[in-house]
Formats: C-alpha cells, structure tokens, sequence
C-alpha cells in the first residue's frame, strides 16, 4: 500500500479555498460590466441628445435662415429677429447656448452676442458636422471658442450639419449646449437599478458556482481514489509477479541442479553399473518431467488469461465425474482416505468434462498432498438453486493467516508441485462463469469451495464452443 504523509484538504476547505478564487474574477467581471452599462447609458443619451438638436435645428432654427446669411453673416436686424423667434420658441432653461458656424470657422450667430463674427480653429466635431455628420459629446465648457463666454461645465455639446434646399453638401453648422446635470442624474438612476439587477445575478451566479465546485471536487476525488486504488493494485499485482517468478525460478533451478549434477556423475564416474546408472537417468527424467510440466502449466495459464482457451461445452453428471476422480486419486495415494458425500438431486451441469476433471484433480492433489497421511479427505456437493456447489475438504495445517492476499496467485511448495494448480483451477471455474473460495482454520484444515450453473456461462474474455 501506498504511504501518504501529505495531508488532504477537506472538502470545506476546497470550497472556501474556491470562494475565495473565485471571487476576484467575479468582482473583476462584475466592475467591468458595470462600466459598459454606465458607458451604454452615457451613450444613449448622447444619442437622444443629437436626435433632439438636429429637430430643434430643422424645425426652429434652419428656417430662420438661409444659405446666404451663413455664409456672409447676419444683420442686426436679422439677429433681433432671430432672437425674438428663438426666445419664444426653442431657447429656454433647458437649453445654455446656440451658435450657428459657417464653414470658415466663423459665428454667424448665437445668442450670446459677444461670439457672433468670431472666428476660431474647427476642431473635430465642428468639421465632422461642416461634412454632414452629427455629433454629441460631454463638454467642460473651456473649449477655446468659449474663451470669454460664461458657460460652466459639464455639457452636452451637439453639432447638426445645416443643409439647406438646393445644396447638396451643408453651408454650415448649428451647435446647440445642454446642460448634463439632469443627464447625469437620469443615468445614475438607471445605473443603479442595473447596478442591482447586475449585483443580483452575479451573486447568483457566484452562488450557482459552488455545486458546480462541489460536484467537480468530488469528482476529483474519486478519480484520486480510483487511481490510488488502481495503482495499489498494481503494486501488489508486481510484488505477485515477483515472488512468483522467485518460486518458480527456484522450481526450475531446483530441477537443473537435479539434472546436471546426475549428468556429470553419468558422465565423470567410470566405475557406475547398470542399475547406478538407470537411478540417475531415472532422476535426470523426473527432473525433466517437473520441467516440463512447469512449463506446460505456465503457458496453461497463459493461454487461459489471455482468452486463448475454447471450452468444449456438454451436459456432464458431475456426481459421477467426481467419483471416477475420487476412485483415480485413491490408486495414486493409498495413504489417504477419500469419502465423498454428494447430492443425488444434483443435476447434470454444461461444462468442459476434461477441464473441470483437471479442477478436482488440482483441488484432491492439494488436499492429499497437505493432510497427515492416514487423514481424511471429503468431497461433497450441493444442489443450490441454479447452481452445483463443491466442497473438497482437508484435515491439514490450513493456511496461513496472509494466504489471502496471494489466492490463487501460484504458490510452490516443497512436493515437487509448480504451484500453478490453483491459479488454473480459478481459471477454469471462472471460464465456467462460476466462483472459487476456501474457508481455513490453522491447524485444523482447509475447505475449498467452488459453484457451477446448471447453464454454462462461459465468460466474454474465454471462448467457449458446445460439443456437438
């Protein structure tokens, strides 16, 4: 297992650690939108602004005058004049101050008389509206053609282009102030609504962020979980593949050893008779066969993982292959005593007969091989539902307290066995789509267990063909 000193943080903690993060960019996102809505509000009353001078313009200034006098200038008599007609029509509160430009830049009106017959620079705007654009924007009043003019910002500053009928381009300009204190205060009223609606549903969607947070937090977490849980199994499935390959290669030099050391004395030895030397080939042979079942049972269990194995799949009595199995392992070792105990109501089940004989070879072998001679050794079986279950039980040491964590995994022993037999019997039960277990108590015996479906499964990973 895997040793960890770094602390992990809670899942409150990851939150507020979140909140805290994600409240910068909300406040950020929050000051900059709020901007935009101030500078659109700003805007659009700029643009009302222009919509209304340029209909004050068509409607109560343009025909006050006409083409010529913007471009010479006017009387006193036309100033009076207009002056009387501005006075009672569109010149009020409202409005600070009217001029009319002609396109040298000079005042042909305005009804501040101190300006009129002035000339001046054309800045931006003025020239924008001499080339038939309108313009709006926010004055201080302290432009230098308001130099000895009493005008006291802020503003609204409006130039509207005067074309008159004939012309095609305009003879000059009327420019038209208006004050921007009521704008302001229109736009900080509708500010400030916004500015709420727009607090309301950032804090919503800083509200809405945390579940999101959450969710992802514990996604993470599982995902750490899972990983740490993957590479723990990992780690144990290498240290597995070690001391397997520890025991199996002591199996194979074991049986080396066995075999050189016989061939050198066949080979050195000049005195050996006829029965000396059948006792070391006799050696060298089981020496050999150890070899070459390991190998056999290594590339077994190769086959079988890797789903290279095809069952042939048939109706079998198991009572009965049970016994033929008992009666086959009672020739081999006298020593013991096998009893079996099997249901009658058992029935027959779908299996591979030579790969489940194998099975119980494996499971009586063990058994036999552990228990004290003279011991007994019991095979039951028991009809459960839809399945046959086995039982292959011992009377021997039982096994260790850490034996399972390596179930299965190839354990050797010291009776020449490869120690493969139970990892190919969980493959075959497995392939069958049944299930293997043991129950132990040290020093009393072990009990093997292991079910069959009445209908073969095979699993997805190993073929399975039906014998015709």
């Amino acid at each position: 297992m895997l040793a960890t000193t770094k602390k992990r943080p809670s899942a409150l903690g990851s939150l507020v650690r979140f909140g805290l993060l994600a409240l910068v960019p909300v406040v950020a996102l929050g000051f900059v939108l709020a901007r935009e809505v101030n500078l659109d509000l700003q805007q659009r009353y700029l643009d009302s602004s222009r919509t209304s001078a340029t209909l004050i313009t068509q409607v109560g200034v343009q025909p006050l005058l006409n083409a010529e006098q913007v471009l010479h200038g006017l009387s006193a008599a036309d100033v009076s004049q207009i002056d009387e007609k501005l006075q009672g029509a569109s010149v009020s509160n409202e409005v600070r101050r009217i001029k009319v430009w002609n396109r040298a830049g000079t005042i042909v009106y305005s009804d501040n008389h101190l300006l009129i017959g002035r000339t001046f620079n054309i800045d931006t705007d003025l020239d924008e509206a001499l080339h038939g654009e309108a313009s709006a924007s926010i004055t201080d009043g302290h432009d230098e053609e308001n130099s000895g003019d009493d005008l006291a910002g802020p503003l609204i500053q409006v130039y509207v282009p005067l074309v008159f009928s004939g012309n095609s381009s305009p003879s000059g300009a009327f420019e038209l102030y208006l004050p921007y204190a009521p704008v302001q205060a229109a736009i900080d009223r509708e500010s400030n609504q916004l500015y709420l609606l727009l607090a309301v549903g950032l804090t919503l969607f800083y509200a809405s962020m945390f579940p999101v947070a959450l969710l992802a937090d514990r996604w993470r977490r599982r995902a750490e979980h899972t990983a740490m849980a993957n590479l723990a199994l990992l780690e144990r499935l290498n240290r597995l593949k070690s001391g397997f390959l520890v025991r199996i290669s002591h199996q194979f030099r074991t049986a080396l050893v066995g075999i050189e050391g016989f061939s050198e004395v066949i080979r050195d030895s000049e005195r050996l008779d006829i029965d000396e030397v059948k006792a070391f080939a006799s050696d060298i042979y089981n020496d050999a066969e150890r070899l070459d079942r390991a190998f056999n049972d290594m590339l077994e269990l190769d086959e079988m993982e890797t789903g290279r194995v095809a069952l042939q799949m048939s109706r079998v009595d198991l009572n009965q292959l049970i016994n033929r199995t008992v009666q086959e392992v009672r020739g081999q070792d006298p020593n013991h005593t096998v009893v079996t105990k099997l249901d009658p109501s058992a029935l027959p089940v779908t299996c591979d007969e030579k790969r489940l004989t194998q099975v119980m070879h494996n499971l009586l072998g063990n058994a036999t091989r552990y228990s004290r001679p003279g011991t007994e050794v019991a095979v039951s079986t028991w009809a459960a539902g839809d399945s046959v279950e086995v039982i292959v039980r011992d009377h021997g040491p039982g096994m260790p307290s850490d034996f399972d964590r390596t179930l299965f995994a190839g354990q050797t022993n010291g009776a020449g066995d490869t120690g493969l037999g139970l990892p190919i019997a969980r493959q075959i039960i497995e392939m069958h789509g049944g299930r293997i277990w043991f129950d132990s108590t040290t020093g009393v015996g072990t009990e093997f267990h292991f079910t069959l479906p009445l209908k073969g499964r095979a699993s997805r990973e190993m073929k399975a063909v039906t014998a015709v």
